[in-house]
């Protein structure tokens, strides 16, 4: 877990959405002190933190975690089926069952 990454997300967002720490903080029922932290990455979060963060950020703790949504996962493989020969598409997207089918 990157907290830096975690903590320019939840500011992200937050600058997205207009909200200052002190509301954010109000709303996710942690304190102001806690919410800079967390931006500046010189502290730890909770599961239970980045649950109240998100659902207050209107975003997934996968998105907060991880930076990764089902858009930009689509975008992904979209881009790299655009960029492989008409050929080889069947073959990546097989491939690409394969795994997972075997992480399962």
């Amino acid at each position: 877990m990157n907290f830096e990454d975690i903590g320019a997300r939840v500011k992200k967002r937050r600058m997205e959405l207009n909200l200052t720490q002190e509301k954010l903080a109000e709303k996710a029922e942690l304190t102001e002190t806690h919410i800079g932290a967390i931006e500046r990455a010189t502290s730890k979060c909770s599961i239970e933190t980045l649950v109240r963060l998100a659902q207050v950020l209107e975003l997934n703790v996968d998105y907060l975690l991880f930076g990764t949504t089902a858009n930009n996962i689509d975008a992904t493989f979209s881009n790299l089926m655009k960029h492989l020969p008409k050929d080889k598409q069947t073959l990546f997207i097989e491939l690409c069952q394969a795994i997972a089918d075997k992480l399962k």
